[in-house]
């Protein structure tokens, strides 16, 4: 390890730690020169690793050089940084950096879920959404940009919103997306996407199932359709059972009127007979027995009508 005068950076007050575990693998491929037959010799593939075990507490530059020369094909480097330190590794060839790690670029994992309710839904109407964001690194808070949208299987975009969301270490909220119209029955993918200056921090999916409009009214007309029928058949049924207990009542208080008019009318008769029998007797057209006779017998049967034992 190599380490070079290190040089201070302007207006950085930092207590920085970093510990940083680099394993390299050094892909080492030789190649003989091809013979006549044409044939390759291939080298053997080596994985090296180095641990630097680097604490680090003041603003500088550390360079690590790699103990084994060869063809780096991949490289891998872990750490960590706490307070207010930034840090960056790079790796240099031929004059070139090539970032490994920047602690000041922020990494999300993303979640997404299409709520319950809403898994299922049909044309034209909308999705409920929960976004889940977290800064992975712990640090580097500030505005991303979060993209969600509604794809299809060829991940075409049918409906997208977009908004800007600041995210210090976890964030979550929940979006309504609209479902188009003359989106197809099927199965959708809502997706999120986490960006931030038109670079990708990360991004999620949940999938949902879209039923045509049809289905849902079909089920309503049929629905409605068996209301409906109930409906009718309660009312030919209370119209039916009205009809029989109006036509029952009317009935038995005709019966009853002519049960009470039967026997005035009796009586009424009986009494014109007994009249009529004594004005005979009187002008001697029947005999005194006769007369006695049919008088007791009409007295008897309105005496009966009168106390209303029989009915006649």
């Amino acid at each position: 390890m190599h380490k070079k005068k290190p040089y201070k950076k302007k207006n950085i007050g930092v207590n920085l730690a970093i510990w940083i575990t680099a394993i390299a693998v050094l892909a080492i491929v030789l190649f003989k020169e091809p013979s006549i037959t044409g044939k390759v010799i291939q080298g053997k593939e080596t994985v090296f690793s180095e641990n630097l075990n680097l604490q680090i507490d003041e603003s500088g530059t550390y360079e690590w050089n790699v103990k084994n020369p060869g063809t780096i094909k991949s490289l891998k480097a872990t750490g960590s940084v706490t307070s207010n330190g930034t840090a960056k590794v790079y790796i240099e060839k031929n004059g070139t950096r090539y970032t490994l790690f920047d602690s000041t670029t922020q990494l999300f994992d993303i979640n997404i879920y299409v709520l319950p309710e809403y898994k299922k839904i049909f044309l034209g109407g909308e999705i409920l959404i929960q976004i889940e964001l977290t800064n992975l690194r712990g640090f580097g808070a500030g505005n991303v940009d979060v993209r969600y949208s509604i794809k299809d299987s060829k991940e075409n975009t049918l409906a997208s919103e977009q908004e800007s969301t600041f995210v210090e270490t976890k964030a979550a909220f929940v979006r309504k997306l609209l479902i188009p119209a003359e989106m197809k029955a099927g199965t959708y993918v809502a997706f999120v996407e986490v960006s931030t200056n038109s670079t990708v921090l990360g991004s999620g999916s949940d999938t949902f199932e879209v039923k045509a409009k049809f289905e849902e009214l079909g089920f309503r007309q049929l629905k409605n359709y068996i209301i409906s029928f109930a409906a009718a058949i309660a009312l030919v049924i209370a119209f039916v059972i009205g009809s029989y207990l109006h036509n029952a009542s009317k009935k038995k208080k005709e019966i009853s009127e002519l049960e009470k008019k039967a026997p005035l009318e009796r009586i009424a008769k009986l009494e014109g007979e007994l009249n009529a029998l004594e004005a005979a007797y009187k002008s001697g057209f029947i005999s005194k027995e006769s007369y006695e006779k049919d008088k007791k017998r009409i007295e008897e049967r309105l005496e009966v009508l009168r106390k209303g034992d029989i009915k006649i």
